[in-house]
């Protein structure tokens, strides 16, 4: 773990330096412009930005996997379970879908344990502003980046980058380190919240990190998390595109507590399905690296027979 956060940390670095000298060399942006322009960003860099941004994402996230898979051996991680999912692939975008009751309720708990014209809200609302510029710049509709360069800026890179660490390397090393399934996929969920260092959203992005942690030990492959985030992703994309906010309307349906109810319902019912269906527990014992597995009730020949687990825990 140390030697791949130390890893990751290097490699951050350097994308940041390769994305200013790709600034300069694609975009004429000057070396010492650099900070102001991400700082302060306007519509005549957005392109660069998002270009930069990119670069940041494949070599702090993408690159740290790769050099770390071949250097620690994937078994250490489970070779970052890049397995065919099967039906389960079907369900996880409809599982994340109808999650959004649930995470856009915590949203708005979210934002009543940031009181207006609080110190909490003075310190964090500068960068929250700064994020929503930039997402604007990138997606709004006078945008000046290509819609399909941003599309896949906001929806794939992310979705692959982000699930190969933290999904990827990062919960299963948890999983060994803390000998707790639960523990880890929370505690990856946690992380995953605070890198990307916007507190108005905290809450909701932990409980959909911990959904796409346990979609991977329930489906037994990193793509039903990959999947997940991508759909997430490309759903916020296209309500930017169509409202100016990843939020619906204060008088959307979406707002209504028949929608919370409705989705909250239809989610649980996924959600029961899912685990029915799931690998779970034989992936377990494997995810967590222990070699004696004990009775749940099943034998593992009846497991690999069945393809799923039977009892859930």
């Amino acid at each position: 773990m140390v030697l791949f956060v130390t890893l990751m940390l290097t490699c951050m670095g350097l994308g940041s330096v390769t994305a200013i000298y790709f600034g300069f060399v694609v975009f004429d942006i000057p070396f010492e412009a650099a900070a102001g322009i991400l700082t302060n960003p306007q519509p005549e860099n957005a392109e660069a930005l998002i270009w930069m941004n990119n670069i940041s994402q494949l070599f702090g996230f993408a690159l740290p996997v790769m050099l770390f898979f071949p250097v620690f051996g994937g078994k250490n991680i489970h070779h970052l379970l890049l397995k065919p999912g099967g039906l389960l692939m079907v369900l996880t975008p409809l599982l994340i879908f109808f999650a959004n009751g649930i995470i856009d309720l915590s949203g708005q708990f979210n934002k009543w344990l940031i009181p207006a014209n609080s110190w909490l809200e003075n310190q964090i609302k500068p960068t929250e502003d700064l994020m929503e510029k930039m997402t604007g710049l990138f997606i709004g509709n006078d945008a000046m980046v290509p819609p399909l360069l941003a599309f896949i800026s906001i929806a794939v890179v992310p979705a692959i980058c982000e699930e190969l660490v933290f999904r990827g390397v990062l919960q299963p090393l948890f999983a060994k380190i803390t000998r707790n399934i639960h523990v880890a996929i929370w505690l990856t969920a946690i992380l995953f919240s605070l890198i990307h260092m916007q507190f108005y959203g905290f809450l909701p992005r932990i409980i959909m990190g911990a959904l796409l942690g346990y979609m991977v030990v329930w489906s037994g492959t990193l793509w039903a998390a990959i999947i997940a985030h991508f759909f997430n992703n490309a759903f916020a994309f296209l309500m930017f595109r169509h409202y100016g906010s990843a939020e619906m309307p204060e008088d959307s349906i979406a707002n209504d507590l028949y929608f919370y109810v409705v989705s909250t319902m239809v989610f649980i019912i996924l959600l029961r399905y899912y685990l029915k269906n799931s690998k779970w527990p034989w992936l377990s014992f494997e995810y967590l690296g222990v070699t004696n597995q004990p009775s749940v009730g099943i034998s593992k020949s009846d497991y690999n027979d069945s393809g799923n687990g039977g009892t859930t825990v």
